[in-house]
């Protein structure tokens, strides 16, 4: 997938295909980030100050474990067509992804992008029942992107490594949506690895995913009431599940993560074709 010309897209596809969990391999490296005093004291300095708005404002921030991008591949079939996806995640933290990607990204010449944090997000795009599209509007207290658009998941975790030290990416996001949903993995029909992106303003990379699911809005949104996590969205938005619908909704949903836009588009690329994603890059502009 070629991305240069797309300049106006708030988002940079690095991967993009279908990949079932047979085709998906992510593997361990315990190389720490690297780094220099100065990061370490921006960062630092910037969770303290983070902590304190958090408090302030009862906003939710903690520290944890997290997994960072370190390399990916994509393996072609006969034809040329991507056919299997394979990364490489070593360790990494919150409190870091807020001192780095999150609050210091204008920093990304000076620090080096493989400086930062980066860890690897996932999230899924989700089809109901009747047609369409749903994604949630994260609340006003969650730390970034508040009250935007988004999909649904998280990112790896230490919870996600497997004993072999794999790390299992299909685990990781079916798990944050039974979190988020209270829809369970079984209910998840062809949960499908479908590219990685990266957003443009904080670079983070983001691997994403699309499934099914047995019921239509309205029973999501029942759902979605009893979630355990219920909380991290004040609201579930929809679209219709179609070409002509994408675009019009991306425009009119009101503050939208990139990660959001760039998971319609890979919807659209990937069941529409080049011919839908070009014409969406003119109308988005």
């Amino acid at each position: 997938m070629r991305t240069a010309g797309y300049e106006n897209l708030p988002f940079v596809i690095d991967a993009a295909g279908r990949f079932s969990p047979d085709c998906v391999a992510v593997t361990f490296d315990d190389a720490p980030r690297p780094t220099t005093p100065e990061i370490d004291a921006l960062i630092a300095v910037e969770w303290e100050r983070q902590t304190a708005i958090a408090s302030r404002e009862d906003r939710l921030l903690f520290n944890g474990p997290l997994l960072r991008y370190l390399s990916h591949r994509v393996g072609l079939d006969a034809s040329g067509r991507p056919a299997r996806f394979e990364m490489v995640v070593g360790p990494t933290n919150y409190r870091d992804f807020v001192g780095t990607n999150l609050f210091n990204h204008d920093r990304i010449e000076a620090f080096g992008w493989d400086r930062f944090s980066n860890p690897v997000g996932t999230t899924a795009t989700l089809m109901t029942s009747d047609g369409r599209i749903c994604y949630g509007r994260r609340s006003a207290r969650v730390s970034y992107h508040a009250e935007h658009v988004h999909t649904f998941g998280g990112a790896f975790e230490e919870a996600d490594r497997l004993p072999d030290g794999s790390i299992d990416p299909f685990a990781s996001v079916a798990r944050e949506i039974t979190e988020e949903l209270g829809i369970a993995r079984e209910e998840l029909i062809d949960l499908t690895c479908v590219g990685l992106v990266r957003d443009k303003e904080i670079y983070q990379p983001e691997l994403l995913f699309e499934a099914s699911l047995p019921m239509t809005g309205a029973e999501v949104e029942a759902r979605w009431a009893t979630a355990e996590a219920k909380d991290e969205h004040d609201a579930l938005v929809f679209l219709a599940d179609a070409p002509d619908a994408i675009i019009p909704f991306v425009k009119s949903c009101g503050p939208i993560a990139p990660v959001a836009t760039g998971a319609l588009f890979l919807r659209g690329l990937l069941q529409w074709g080049e011919p839908w994603f070009e014409a969406a890059v003119r109308d988005f502009a």
